[in-house]
């Protein structure tokens, strides 16, 4: 298989073929070894009708998980995520249920700021809207907003730098062919309540991807560890746009993938002094796996995997969200399989040659994926959206 770039040279792909779901909250059915290295822990019926993304706050203990349906953000208490046993947060007493933070339309992300006690949410409703709300006062079952600012038009992602210095969005512009998508970055030097933010956009977008303004749709961002540059995918561009951060944020490279790949969760990671980009390929169901090089931002294609042929179910599998992570001194991929109610776990310790580690039945339909380190091991936690089905998660420990 042969990939084309922008301002980046094909590199040869490894294609990787073949080497009842649980929607219960029975901790004990759900508790099993799956790989020696890999344990299903449960999976939890969360309050209301979806989780879709999620976000996790370890200096309050607190889980964040956005809710299409119920267009709220869920605040949960779970101070030990190996636990696997989140606690939900009543954001309304007045009202009958668990009550998320409702911030005035829909909250289609959410991102933790990692050293600050808030968190940062897209939110659309007749516009775009950036809005930053306390995570103490989200604690306490109350909400408690820092800053809410029109910003874009239809926001699909919000992301915040490991140093917390960057705030990066990718405003789809979906619904009107007119409207140009955008990739807005800011900075959050000198950032106190009230204060609106600077957002840049990242220029040369639709030129460098051969598209009209109105076609280009930002979906999903990943920035590397070190805060210096970030991955956009732009699916319906069957792309993803490399963008060096700063006040003047810069576009590095597109990295082309191949005709209805549609890119959709994207992840970054730096493993053997090697940055390591995953793309969830949700049109053709494939996993595809890049070194970023840092200072010219090109990229090289080391591996591309078939989802469907892993982990899938039927003629569709739909990968959506990626985390990279390590542990026990091994790179590993978990991939949310939306069409087959799975995890997939690779193992990359050679990233140009994956090995399925395990399958992990989750619930309905998995979207947002994260994985947080904690002592011995990594938790793997899927938001499983439903849609049909109910919202769950889905808690997976890797030693």
């Amino acid at each position: 298989m042969k990939t084309s770039f922008y301002l980046l040279a094909p590199a040869a792909a490894f294609t990787l073929t073949q080497c009842s779901p649980s929607n219960t909250d029975q901790s004990a059915l759900d508790n099993k070894k799956i790989s020696p290295h890999v344990t299903k822990l449960r999976t939890y019926d969360s309050p209301g009708r979806s989780s879709e993304i999620i976000s996790y706050s370890k200096q309050l203990g607190l889980l964040l998980a956005t809710n299409s349906v119920s267009k709220e953000v869920l605040s949960m208490r779970l101070p030990s995520p190996a636990t696997a046993n989140p606690q939900p947060i009543d954001s309304n007493l007045t009202k009958k249920g668990i009550q998320g933070i409702q911030l005035g339309g829909e909250p289609t992300s959410v991102a933790c700021h990692p050293s600050q006690p808030y968190a940062f949410a897209a939110v659309n409703g007749d516009t775009g809207r950036l809005v930053v709300f306390d995570l103490k006062a989200a604690a306490l079952g109350q909400k408690k907003i820092i800053l809410d600012q029109q910003i874009g038009i239809h926001l699909d992602s919000i992301a915040v730098s490991p140093n917390g210095q960057w705030v990066v969005v990718a405003d789809e512009a979906e619904g009107n062919a007119k409207t140009p998508g955008n990739i807005l970055v800011a900075s959050t030097r000198g950032f106190s309540s009230g204060k609106k933010l600077t957002f840049n956009k990242v220029p040369g977008l639709a030129a460098a991807l051969g598209r009209p303004a109105g076609r280009v749709e930002p979906e999903f961002i990943a920035i590397d560890p070190s805060s210096r540059f970030a991955a956009v995918s732009c699916q319906e561009d069957n792309a993803v746009a490399i963008i060096r951060l700063g006040h003047s944020p810069s576009l590095g490279s597109i990295i082309r993938l191949p005709a209805g790949s549609e890119p959709d969760g994207v992840h970054l990671t730096t493993a053997g002094g090697r940055s390591i980009l995953g793309i969830a390929e949700e049109g053709t169901d494939a996993a595809s796996f890049y070194q970023v090089n840092p200072s010219s931002l090109g990229a090289t294609l080391l591996s591309r995997v078939n989802i469907r042929n892993l982990g899938g179910q039927g003629s569709r599998s739909d990968p959506e969200g990626v985390a990279l992570f390590q542990q026990g001194g091994r790179l590993y991929a978990a991939i949310g399989i939306e069409r087959a109610n799975r995890v997939l776990i690779l193992n990359l310790s050679n990233p140009s040659a994956p090995v399925k580690e395990a399958i992990v039945s989750v619930g309905s339909r998995p979207e947002g994926v994260i994985a947080i380190k904690t002592g011995a091991s990594t938790t793997v936690i899927s938001a499983d959206e439903g849609k049909p089905g109910r919202g769950e998660l889905s808690f997976i420990k890797v030693l």
